[in-house]
Protein backbone atom coordinates (compact mmCIF):
# COMPACT_ATOMS: atom_id res chain seq x y z
CA UNK A 1 0.00 0.00 0.00
CA UNK A 2 2.21 2.17 0.70
CA UNK A 3 4.78 2.04 -2.45
CA UNK A 4 1.77 2.43 -4.44
CA UNK A 5 1.03 5.75 -2.99
CA UNK A 6 5.03 7.12 -3.32
CA UNK A 7 4.21 5.64 -7.08
CA UNK A 8 1.25 7.53 -7.15
CA UNK A 9 2.88 10.88 -5.94
CA UNK A 10 5.78 10.16 -8.15
CA UNK A 11 3.32 10.00 -11.26
CA UNK A 12 2.17 13.75 -10.34
CA UNK A 13 5.53 14.99 -9.78
CA UNK A 14 7.00 13.82 -13.16
CA UNK A 15 4.84 15.03 -15.41
CA UNK A 16 7.01 18.29 -15.07
CA UNK A 17 9.82 16.37 -16.22
CA UNK A 18 8.52 16.95 -19.60
CA UNK A 19 7.65 20.51 -19.50
CA UNK A 20 9.03 22.75 -22.68
CA UNK A 21 9.80 25.82 -20.86
CA UNK A 22 7.30 27.81 -19.50
CA UNK A 23 3.59 28.63 -18.74
CA UNK A 24 1.82 25.74 -19.19
CA UNK A 25 -1.55 24.99 -16.79
CA UNK A 26 -0.48 23.51 -13.56
CA UNK A 27 -1.61 22.47 -9.88
CA UNK A 28 -0.85 26.18 -7.77
CA UNK A 29 1.27 24.41 -4.50
CA UNK A 30 4.81 23.08 -4.34
CA UNK A 31 5.02 19.46 -3.96
CA UNK A 32 7.38 17.19 -2.01
CA UNK A 33 8.09 14.07 -1.29
CA UNK A 34 9.45 12.23 1.48
CA UNK A 35 11.57 9.25 1.37
CA UNK A 36 10.80 6.11 2.02
CA UNK A 37 13.82 5.18 4.24
CA UNK A 38 15.47 7.96 6.09
CA UNK A 39 18.76 6.04 6.39
CA UNK A 40 19.78 6.06 3.07
CA UNK A 41 21.33 9.14 0.64
CA UNK A 42 18.85 11.21 -0.52
CA UNK A 43 18.99 12.54 -4.20
CA UNK A 44 16.87 15.58 -4.23
CA UNK A 45 15.23 15.98 -8.09
CA UNK A 46 13.96 19.83 -8.00
CA UNK A 47 11.62 19.91 -10.62
CA UNK A 48 9.05 21.83 -12.47
CA UNK A 49 5.95 20.41 -12.19
CA UNK A 50 2.81 20.82 -14.87
CA UNK A 51 -0.22 19.55 -15.77
CA UNK A 52 0.32 17.38 -18.70
CA UNK A 53 1.74 13.72 -18.43
CA UNK A 54 3.35 11.97 -21.54
CA UNK A 55 4.77 8.07 -21.95
CA UNK A 56 8.02 9.62 -21.47
CA UNK A 57 6.71 10.64 -18.28
CA UNK A 58 5.48 7.69 -17.47
CA UNK A 59 8.99 6.11 -18.45
CA UNK A 60 10.86 8.49 -16.11
CA UNK A 61 8.26 7.58 -13.13
CA UNK A 62 9.12 4.02 -14.11
CA UNK A 63 12.75 4.70 -13.63
CA UNK A 64 12.87 6.07 -10.69
CA UNK A 65 10.73 3.68 -9.04
CA UNK A 66 13.02 1.06 -10.43
CA UNK A 67 16.05 2.77 -9.14
CA UNK A 68 15.00 3.65 -6.19
CA UNK A 69 13.51 -0.44 -5.42
CA UNK A 70 17.79 -1.53 -6.42
CA UNK A 71 19.84 1.26 -4.89
CA UNK A 72 20.80 -0.23 -1.45
CA UNK A 73 21.87 2.85 -0.22
CA UNK A 74 20.76 6.51 -2.71
CA UNK A 75 16.90 7.19 -2.95
CA UNK A 76 15.85 9.59 -4.98
CA UNK A 77 13.92 12.13 -3.54
CA UNK A 78 11.53 14.58 -6.07
CA UNK A 79 9.56 18.11 -5.36
CA UNK A 80 8.52 20.60 -7.55
CA UNK A 81 6.67 23.64 -7.99
CA UNK A 82 5.19 24.65 -11.03
CA UNK A 83 6.19 27.63 -13.46
CA UNK A 84 3.53 29.85 -13.55
CA UNK A 85 4.02 29.71 -9.54
CA UNK A 86 7.52 30.55 -8.91
CA UNK A 87 9.69 27.53 -10.48
CA UNK A 88 12.35 29.50 -11.76
CA UNK A 89 12.79 31.58 -8.64
CA UNK A 90 12.05 28.87 -6.19
CA UNK A 91 14.97 26.87 -7.92
CA UNK A 92 17.40 30.31 -7.82
CA UNK A 93 16.70 30.46 -3.76
CA UNK A 94 17.38 26.76 -3.39
CA UNK A 95 20.11 26.87 -5.25
CA UNK A 96 21.95 29.97 -3.41
CA UNK A 97 20.69 28.77 0.12
CA UNK A 98 22.29 25.30 -1.08
CA UNK A 99 18.91 23.49 -0.30
CA UNK A 100 17.38 20.48 -0.94
CA UNK A 101 18.74 20.33 -4.90
CA UNK A 102 20.80 17.93 -5.99
CA UNK A 103 19.64 17.15 -9.48
CA UNK A 104 17.44 19.91 -11.72
CA UNK A 105 15.31 21.02 -14.24
CA UNK A 106 16.15 24.46 -15.50
CA UNK A 107 14.20 26.80 -17.99
CA UNK A 108 16.02 28.21 -20.46
CA UNK A 109 15.76 31.03 -19.48
CA UNK A 110 17.45 31.30 -17.00
CA UNK A 111 20.20 29.39 -17.69
CA UNK A 112 22.95 31.72 -18.78
CA UNK A 113 22.04 33.26 -15.25
CA UNK A 114 22.60 30.30 -13.46
CA UNK A 115 25.08 29.77 -15.61
CA UNK A 116 26.82 32.58 -14.01
CA UNK A 117 26.68 31.50 -10.32
CA UNK A 118 28.98 28.16 -11.44
CA UNK A 119 25.45 26.03 -10.31
CA UNK A 120 26.12 23.88 -13.44
CA UNK A 121 28.03 20.27 -13.62
CA UNK A 122 30.10 19.97 -16.51
CA UNK A 123 28.32 17.35 -18.12
CA UNK A 124 30.29 16.53 -21.46
CA UNK A 125 32.20 13.25 -19.72
CA UNK A 126 28.60 11.32 -19.35
CA UNK A 127 28.92 8.85 -21.87
CA UNK A 128 25.05 9.70 -22.91
CA UNK A 129 25.96 13.62 -23.92
CA UNK A 130 28.73 11.68 -26.63
CA UNK A 131 25.58 10.02 -28.34
CA UNK A 132 24.16 13.17 -28.61
CA UNK A 133 23.41 14.66 -32.23
CA UNK A 134 25.01 17.75 -33.12
CA UNK A 135 21.36 19.67 -32.89
CA UNK A 136 20.63 18.26 -29.25
CA UNK A 137 24.53 18.89 -28.21
CA UNK A 138 24.59 22.38 -29.50
CA UNK A 139 21.82 23.55 -27.28
CA UNK A 140 23.33 21.84 -24.12
CA UNK A 141 25.81 24.06 -24.32
CA UNK A 142 26.41 27.27 -22.29
CA UNK A 143 29.98 29.20 -22.53
CA UNK A 144 31.80 25.53 -23.25
CA UNK A 145 30.32 24.17 -20.47
CA UNK A 146 27.58 21.06 -21.08
CA UNK A 147 25.10 21.81 -18.20
CA UNK A 148 22.25 19.67 -19.14
CA UNK A 149 21.70 16.41 -20.73
CA UNK A 150 18.63 16.61 -22.85
CA UNK A 151 16.67 13.69 -22.73
CA UNK A 152 13.91 15.50 -25.53
CA UNK A 153 13.68 17.58 -28.25
CA UNK A 154 10.63 19.36 -29.28
CA UNK A 155 9.90 22.46 -31.29
CA UNK A 156 7.23 25.38 -31.13
CA UNK A 157 5.05 25.90 -34.40
CA UNK A 158 1.37 26.76 -35.01
CA UNK A 159 -1.58 24.57 -34.45
CA UNK A 160 -3.97 25.08 -37.20
CA UNK A 161 -7.68 23.58 -37.68
CA UNK A 162 -7.69 22.93 -40.96
CA UNK A 163 -11.14 22.02 -40.98
CA UNK A 164 -12.29 25.26 -39.89
CA UNK A 165 -10.00 27.14 -42.11
CA UNK A 166 -11.72 24.90 -45.10
CA UNK A 167 -15.01 26.79 -44.25
CA UNK A 168 -13.75 30.16 -44.83
CA UNK A 169 -12.46 28.93 -48.07
CA UNK A 170 -9.19 29.20 -46.56
CA UNK A 171 -5.86 27.29 -46.19
CA UNK A 172 -3.00 26.35 -43.72
CA UNK A 173 -0.68 29.74 -44.41
CA UNK A 174 2.24 29.43 -45.70
CA UNK A 175 4.08 32.93 -45.05
CA UNK A 176 3.25 35.99 -43.40
CA UNK A 177 0.73 37.34 -46.13
CA UNK A 178 -1.34 34.36 -46.10
CA UNK A 179 -1.29 34.54 -42.34
CA UNK A 180 -2.95 37.85 -42.02
CA UNK A 181 -5.35 37.37 -44.49
CA UNK A 182 -6.36 33.96 -42.99
CA UNK A 183 -7.00 36.16 -39.49
CA UNK A 184 -8.68 39.00 -41.00
CA UNK A 185 -11.15 36.75 -42.81
CA UNK A 186 -11.91 34.44 -39.61
CA UNK A 187 -11.82 37.86 -37.94
CA UNK A 188 -14.54 39.33 -40.04
CA UNK A 189 -16.56 35.83 -39.61
CA UNK A 190 -16.79 36.51 -35.28
CA UNK A 191 -14.04 33.66 -34.87
CA UNK A 192 -10.88 34.52 -32.69
CA UNK A 193 -8.37 33.63 -34.92
CA UNK A 194 -4.99 32.84 -32.46
CA UNK A 195 -4.92 31.48 -29.06
CA UNK A 196 -3.88 33.82 -26.24
CA UNK A 197 -1.43 32.77 -23.49
CA UNK A 198 0.87 34.68 -20.93
CA UNK A 199 4.11 33.67 -22.58
CA UNK A 200 4.78 31.57 -25.93
CA UNK A 201 1.62 32.79 -28.00
CA UNK A 202 2.85 36.30 -27.91
CA UNK A 203 6.67 35.34 -28.15
CA UNK A 204 6.91 33.27 -30.66
CA UNK A 205 5.59 35.42 -33.67
CA UNK A 206 7.75 38.41 -32.46
CA UNK A 207 10.69 36.00 -32.16
CA UNK A 208 10.10 34.20 -35.59
CA UNK A 209 9.85 37.95 -37.70
CA UNK A 210 12.89 39.97 -35.78
CA UNK A 211 15.24 36.59 -35.53
CA UNK A 212 14.86 34.62 -38.99
CA UNK A 213 17.04 37.30 -40.47
CA UNK A 214 19.98 36.50 -37.75
CA UNK A 215 19.43 32.86 -37.93
CA UNK A 216 19.23 32.53 -41.94
CA UNK A 217 22.15 35.17 -42.74
CA UNK A 218 25.21 33.56 -44.16
CA UNK A 219 27.51 35.49 -41.72
CA UNK A 220 24.85 34.70 -38.33
CA UNK A 221 27.94 33.68 -36.16
CA UNK A 222 29.44 37.33 -36.68
CA UNK A 223 26.38 38.57 -36.30
CA UNK A 224 26.12 36.76 -32.83
CA UNK A 225 29.51 38.58 -32.26
CA UNK A 226 28.44 41.70 -32.78
CA UNK A 227 25.04 41.25 -30.37
CA UNK A 228 27.60 39.89 -27.72
CA UNK A 229 30.04 43.05 -28.07
CA UNK A 230 26.82 45.72 -28.29
CA UNK A 231 28.44 46.94 -31.87
CA UNK A 232 25.24 45.55 -33.06
CA UNK A 233 21.69 46.51 -31.38
CA UNK A 234 19.16 43.58 -31.02
CA UNK A 235 16.93 46.36 -32.07
CA UNK A 236 18.01 46.30 -35.77
CA UNK A 237 15.88 42.63 -35.46
CA UNK A 238 13.93 43.04 -33.36
CA UNK A 239 12.01 46.04 -34.29
CA UNK A 240 10.38 43.96 -36.95
CA UNK A 241 9.47 41.53 -34.57
CA UNK A 242 7.67 44.00 -32.37
CA UNK A 243 5.74 45.53 -34.72
CA UNK A 244 4.07 42.39 -36.46
CA UNK A 245 3.03 41.29 -32.73
CA UNK A 246 1.50 44.61 -32.31
CA UNK A 247 -0.42 44.54 -35.89
CA UNK A 248 -2.12 40.51 -34.50
CA UNK A 249 -2.98 42.73 -31.31
CA UNK A 250 -4.04 46.01 -32.52
CA UNK A 251 -6.46 43.96 -35.07
CA UNK A 252 -7.57 41.79 -32.17
CA UNK A 253 -6.57 38.45 -33.87
CA UNK A 254 -6.01 37.92 -30.28
CA UNK A 255 -9.32 38.50 -29.03
CA UNK A 256 -10.33 42.30 -28.34
CA UNK A 257 -9.92 44.40 -24.92
CA UNK A 258 -6.49 42.95 -24.07
CA UNK A 259 -5.33 44.22 -20.83
CA UNK A 260 -1.90 43.32 -19.37
CA UNK A 261 -3.05 41.76 -16.17
CA UNK A 262 -5.72 39.66 -18.07
CA UNK A 263 -3.02 38.49 -20.54
CA UNK A 264 -0.87 37.97 -17.70
CA UNK A 265 -2.93 35.74 -15.75
CA UNK A 266 -3.84 33.35 -18.80
CA UNK A 267 -1.83 30.08 -17.79
CA UNK A 268 -0.92 28.45 -21.21
CA UNK A 269 -2.71 25.03 -22.16
CA UNK A 270 -5.89 26.63 -20.29
CA UNK A 271 -7.90 28.19 -22.76
CA UNK A 272 -6.02 28.34 -25.89
CA UNK A 273 -5.97 25.08 -25.60
CA UNK A 274 -9.92 25.21 -24.70
CA UNK A 275 -10.81 27.31 -27.56
CA UNK A 276 -8.32 25.41 -30.12
CA UNK A 277 -10.14 22.06 -29.01
CA UNK A 278 -13.49 23.63 -28.84
CA UNK A 279 -13.10 25.01 -32.79
CA UNK A 280 -13.16 28.70 -31.09
CA UNK A 281 -10.11 29.26 -32.63
CA UNK A 282 -8.18 28.51 -35.41
CA UNK A 283 -4.52 28.80 -34.50
CA UNK A 284 -2.37 28.21 -31.42
CA UNK A 285 1.28 28.12 -30.25
CA UNK A 286 2.50 25.05 -28.73
CA UNK A 287 5.47 22.79 -28.49
CA UNK A 288 5.09 19.38 -30.52
CA UNK A 289 2.92 17.07 -28.12
CA UNK A 290 -0.38 18.59 -28.43
CA UNK A 291 -1.34 16.06 -30.67
CA UNK A 292 -2.01 13.41 -27.86
CA UNK A 293 -4.43 15.50 -26.12
CA UNK A 294 -6.17 16.23 -29.63
CA UNK A 295 -6.15 12.37 -30.26
CA UNK A 296 -7.64 11.81 -27.14
CA UNK A 297 -10.16 14.37 -26.65
CA UNK A 298 -11.24 15.94 -30.31
CA UNK A 299 -10.19 12.57 -32.55
CA UNK A 300 -12.39 13.68 -35.45
CA UNK A 301 -10.29 17.45 -35.77
CA UNK A 302 -8.81 17.87 -39.26
CA UNK A 303 -5.18 19.78 -38.05
CA UNK A 304 -1.85 19.96 -38.41
CA UNK A 305 1.32 21.70 -36.75
CA UNK A 306 3.12 23.86 -39.41
CA UNK A 307 6.20 26.48 -38.93
CA UNK A 308 5.10 29.85 -37.50
CA UNK A 309 4.08 32.07 -40.42
CA UNK A 310 5.55 35.07 -39.41
CA UNK A 311 8.43 35.04 -42.49
CA UNK A 312 7.64 37.26 -45.83
CA UNK A 313 8.22 34.26 -47.69
CA UNK A 314 7.48 31.00 -45.08
CA UNK A 315 7.64 30.07 -42.23
CA UNK A 316 9.82 29.30 -39.50
CA UNK A 317 10.14 26.87 -36.70
CA UNK A 318 11.53 27.35 -32.48
CA UNK A 319 13.52 24.23 -32.08
CA UNK A 320 14.36 23.52 -27.89
CA UNK A 321 15.35 20.88 -25.42
CA UNK A 322 12.25 19.68 -23.82
CA UNK A 323 13.83 18.57 -20.85
CA UNK A 324 17.40 19.87 -19.24
CA UNK A 325 18.58 17.71 -16.43
CA UNK A 326 21.22 18.88 -14.86
CA UNK A 327 23.86 18.12 -11.95
CA UNK A 328 24.25 21.10 -9.09
CA UNK A 329 28.03 21.65 -9.00
CA UNK A 330 27.73 22.67 -5.92
CA UNK A 331 25.49 20.32 -4.13
CA UNK A 332 26.72 17.46 -1.31
CA UNK A 333 26.61 14.31 -3.75
CA UNK A 334 27.97 15.49 -6.29
CA UNK A 335 28.89 11.34 -7.03
CA UNK A 336 26.10 10.07 -6.35
CA UNK A 337 24.21 12.53 -8.77
CA UNK A 338 25.99 11.75 -11.91
CA UNK A 339 25.18 7.88 -11.18
CA UNK A 340 21.47 8.91 -10.49
CA UNK A 341 22.07 11.08 -13.91
CA UNK A 342 23.62 8.00 -15.88
CA UNK A 343 20.65 5.81 -14.73
CA UNK A 344 18.01 7.96 -15.80
CA UNK A 345 19.56 9.04 -19.01
CA UNK A 346 20.79 5.76 -20.37
CA UNK A 347 18.72 3.03 -19.03
CA UNK A 348 16.16 2.39 -22.11
CA UNK A 349 17.18 5.49 -23.26
CA UNK A 350 15.99 4.49 -27.11
CA UNK A 351 12.20 4.31 -25.51
CA UNK A 352 12.57 8.01 -23.95
CA UNK A 353 11.92 9.75 -27.11
CA UNK A 354 9.05 7.32 -28.84
CA UNK A 355 6.06 9.64 -27.38
CA UNK A 356 3.98 11.40 -29.66
CA UNK A 357 5.76 14.36 -27.56
CA UNK A 358 8.81 14.61 -29.22
CA UNK A 359 9.20 15.70 -32.68
CA UNK A 360 12.67 15.80 -32.79
CA UNK A 361 15.69 12.99 -32.30
CA UNK A 362 18.14 13.31 -29.43
CA UNK A 363 20.42 10.71 -30.21
CA UNK A 364 22.39 9.61 -32.87
CA UNK A 365 21.59 6.87 -34.73
CA UNK A 366 18.18 6.93 -33.34
CA UNK A 367 14.82 5.04 -34.27
CA UNK A 368 12.03 7.72 -34.51
CA UNK A 369 8.75 7.47 -35.65
CA UNK A 370 7.35 10.69 -37.15
CA UNK A 371 3.19 12.05 -36.95
CA UNK A 372 2.39 12.42 -40.23
CA UNK A 373 0.38 15.76 -39.30
CA UNK A 374 3.18 17.34 -38.12
CA UNK A 375 5.52 16.68 -41.08
CA UNK A 376 5.80 20.54 -42.01
CA UNK A 377 6.88 21.50 -38.34
CA UNK A 378 9.33 18.34 -38.76
CA UNK A 379 10.55 19.80 -42.08
CA UNK A 380 10.91 23.29 -40.60
CA UNK A 381 12.97 21.92 -37.53
CA UNK A 382 15.49 19.96 -39.50
CA UNK A 383 16.36 23.10 -42.48
CA UNK A 384 18.92 25.42 -41.60
CA UNK A 385 18.07 29.00 -40.43
CA UNK A 386 15.91 27.67 -37.08
CA UNK A 387 15.36 30.13 -34.50
CA UNK A 388 16.63 28.21 -30.98
CA UNK A 389 14.28 28.67 -28.16
CA UNK A 390 17.29 31.00 -26.20
CA UNK A 391 20.36 31.05 -28.14
CA UNK A 392 23.21 30.11 -25.06
CA UNK A 393 26.01 31.98 -26.90
CA UNK A 394 24.43 35.14 -26.33
CA UNK A 395 25.42 36.94 -23.36
CA UNK A 396 21.54 37.99 -22.83
CA UNK A 397 18.39 36.16 -23.13
CA UNK A 398 15.38 36.86 -25.78
CA UNK A 399 12.75 34.50 -24.51
CA UNK A 400 12.15 35.84 -21.02
CA UNK A 401 12.86 38.96 -22.40
CA UNK A 402 10.76 39.23 -25.22
CA UNK A 403 7.94 38.01 -23.21
CA UNK A 404 7.31 41.45 -20.92
CA UNK A 405 8.02 43.39 -24.23
CA UNK A 406 4.85 41.96 -25.79
CA UNK A 407 3.07 42.86 -22.29
CA UNK A 408 4.26 46.42 -22.83
CA UNK A 409 2.99 46.62 -25.91
CA UNK A 410 -0.12 44.95 -24.93
CA UNK A 411 0.16 47.98 -21.93
CA UNK A 412 0.45 50.59 -24.89
CA UNK A 413 4.09 50.84 -25.39
CA UNK A 414 5.17 51.23 -29.61
CA UNK A 415 7.35 48.91 -31.34
CA UNK A 416 9.91 51.85 -31.17
CA UNK A 417 9.75 52.04 -27.55
CA UNK A 418 9.73 48.18 -26.81
CA UNK A 419 13.01 47.89 -29.12
CA UNK A 420 14.72 50.58 -27.51
CA UNK A 421 14.00 48.83 -24.10
CA UNK A 422 15.42 45.69 -25.28
CA UNK A 423 18.98 47.69 -26.94
CA UNK A 424 19.19 48.81 -23.03
CA UNK A 425 18.93 45.68 -21.90
CA UNK A 426 21.31 44.06 -24.06
CA UNK A 427 24.12 46.95 -23.48
CA UNK A 428 23.69 46.53 -19.79
CA UNK A 429 24.18 42.54 -20.23
CA UNK A 430 27.32 43.12 -22.58
CA UNK A 431 28.96 45.15 -19.84
CA UNK A 432 27.68 42.71 -16.93
CA UNK A 433 29.62 40.11 -19.14
CA UNK A 434 32.54 42.00 -19.78
CA UNK A 435 32.97 43.01 -15.93
CA UNK A 436 33.45 39.08 -15.43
Amino acid sequence: MKRNFIRALLAVALAGLLSSGCGRADPPNELHLVPEEQDKIVINLFTSIESSETSSASLYRDLIADYNAQSGDVEIRVSGLSTADGYNEALKNRLDNGKDVDLFIVNADTVKALNAKGYFYDLSDQPVFQELNDSAMQQAIVKGTAYCLPTKMTAYGLYVNEGLLREYGLEPPEDAEEFLYCCQVLKENGITPIGINRWYAMTVFAMARGLYPIYQAENTDEIIQGLNDGSIKISEYMLEGFRFFKELVDNGYYGDNLTVEGVDAIRANTTDWEGFRDGKIAFTVFPAGKEEDIEREVPDMDFIQQGIPALPDGTVSLPSIGTRICVNAKGAHVAESLEVLEYLTTHKKNELNKGASSILPVFKYEEFDLDPRLQALYDDACSPGQIPIEDMSLSFDYWGTIRTLCLDIIGGATPEEAAASYDRIQLEAVAAAGAQ
